[in-house]
């Protein structure tokens, strides 16, 4: 018999990445998010609310999960801050839900909390961050990140619940959305290949390193800490590489024949707002489950190109 998994925010980025890794190994694969429809292949969706915490107990003990990865959140920290009251409630409240529907509804099951790198302070000087570097988050994202998990720890301790968690960072690939960094660039230089917009790109702060990720090599992370991680364990799922985001800037520009003119936007100075160094350290992961991540990062940035090259000409040419 075929494991089966259930996915929150299974719509969003990286949930439509895990539902097809997760398939693609044999798992029969539920999902809910606020969408009226999924149109990711071999789902079995549903349109719940993770704010409707009975509703969900009642679906998750329909169909006893082995495994259910909690996703849905408000993950754009300037969405969090614009909106501070909104993203309190969907990260926190919502893994309350989440966390007693689960318990409700089937309380064996191995469940794993999505945290990030932004419970680490951005203004730390530290050379990388461990999982015992002292979370101290300065925005409210990584302030909802933070209490989500210290509350996850307390069904833990509590309830017994087999809980996992991720510190995860940045991650990216094809198909996220042109708010994030990378994809934003793609997206610009694309467009000037296409003779689509002037070759002007509009950026925002060029001086960070970062740590970076392919959202492909992420959602095998999760996969194999359920599968072989630690009741109660955090984990940083991350590369421990780290990239400036001139570098990056220069590597997607390269990609076009055109030569490009960069203007500093002030715009996306507030957005893409990280600073300093932000870098893991994944040995933990590594050690107890036996993650590698395999995709180069020049790889995810020409995929990513790939793909808004492939959206924009079929938007400019419907027929």
């Amino acid at each position: 018999m075929n494991k089966k998994a259930m996915i929150t925010g299974i719509t969003g980025f990286a949930g439509k990445w895990l539902s097809e890794y997760l398939i693609e190994y044999g798992y029969e694969v539920y999902g809910i998010d606020k969408d009226p429809s999924c149109s990711i292949t071999g789902v079995n969706y549903s349109q719940i609310s993770i704010l409707d915490s009975d509703r969900l107990g009642d679906y998750l003990s329909s169909i006893k999960p082995d495994e259910v990865y909690h996703l849905a959140a408000i993950s754009f920290p300037p969405e969090a801050d614009k909106s501070p009251r909104s993203s309190l409630e969907v990260n926190i409240t919502g893994t309350v839900s989440v966390l007693d529907a689960v318990r409700r509804g089937n309380p064996d099951v191995r469940t794993l909390l999505i945290g990030s790198s932004k419970e680490y302070s951005r203004e730390s000087i530290t050379e990388r961050f461990t999982e015992e570097s002292n979370p101290d988050p300065v925005d409210f994202y990584g302030v909802s990140k933070y209490c989500a998990e210290l509350i996850g720890m307390q069904y833990v301790k509590r309830f017994g619940m087999d809980i996992r968690f991720t510190r995860s960072f940045n991650h990216t690939g094809p198909g996220q959305s042109s708010l994030f960094v990378c994809s934003d660039w793609a997206k610009q230089v694309a467009g000037i290949s296409l003779g689509l917009s002037e070759p002007v790109i509009f950026v925002g702060n060029l001086q960070s390193t970062i740590d970076f990720s392919d959202v492909r090599d992420v959602v095998r992370a999760y996969h194999q800490i359920l599968d072989r991680g630690i009741k109660g364990e955090v984990y940083n799922v991350c590369s421990g590489k780290g990239y400036t985001l001139n570098w990056i800037l220069e590597y997607l520009t390269g990609k076009s024949r055109v030569k490009i003119e960069i203007r500093t936007e002030e715009k996306k100075l507030q957005i893409h707002g990280t600073r300093g160094q932000v870098i893991g350290d994944n040995s933990r992961l590594t050690g107890q489950t036996g993650w590698r991540s395999r995709i180069p990062f020049e790889k995810t940035l020409d995929d990513i190109y790939d793909y808004w090259y492939t959206h924009l000409s079929k938007s400019s040419n419907p027929d």
